[in-house]
């Protein structure tokens, strides 16, 4: 029996995001949360981490999403009006014990400073334990534009670690290899 293929892993779904929205955005984006974030990303991809592109993931608006371990950890969405494109948000996941200690506060008062800028939640799927904190804000070019004073890149990689460590990439059916060779590649 042949194994099933996602659309999200196709190349088709590749080349619909390449014609219908900002490519070297969600690339741009993408390499960044990676490089922050995954040690050794081509070591590691499709074992312990994967990228859909377009996925049906939170109905259907977003243009990618990096797995790691068993649990998402970033993903690209558009803002839409009247079914036209009017921005794009991201959410990047990260540890929270790290996130308070290097910007030298607790998650109230980061979101006291920064709440004008960046979403700041307690990631709320059960394998987080309570850990994790999503970050989501406007993404304006191609790269993660988070406030200079939110130190997100060692609380994104301090997550990632403990997700890859926990177990091996759950979501590899959905990996989408053109989109990862364009992240990883250029």
């Amino acid at each position: 029996m042949a194994s099933r293929v996602y659309p999200s892993a196709t190349e088709d779904n590749y080349l619909a995001l390449k014609e219908r929205y900002d490519l070297d955005l969600a690339v741009g984006v993408a390499r960044d949360y990676l490089d922050a974030a995954i040690a050794q990303s081509r070591d590691t991809v499709v074992t312990h981490w994967s990228i859909s592109c377009l996925p049906s993931t939170g109905g259907g608006g977003r243009l990618f999403t990096v797995n790691v371990g068993a649990l998402e950890g970033a993903y690209l969405w558009v803002l839409r009006e009247r079914s036209v494109v009017t921005g794009y948000v991201v959410t990047v996941f990260v540890d929270r014990a790290t996130l308070e200690r290097d910007c030298g506060g607790s998650l109230a008062e980061l979101d006291h400073r920064f709440g004008d800028d960046v979403l700041l939640e307690v990631a709320e799927h059960t394998k987080f334990a309570g850990r994790a904190v999503s970050l989501t804000s406007e993404v304006l070019g191609p790269r993660i534009a988070l406030p200079e004073g939110l130190r997100w890149k060692a609380a994104a990689a301090s997550l990632a670690a403990q997700l890859m460590a926990e177990s091996t990439c759950v979501y590899a059916q959905y990996h989408n290899r053109w989109l990862a060779d364009r992240v990883l590649n250029g």
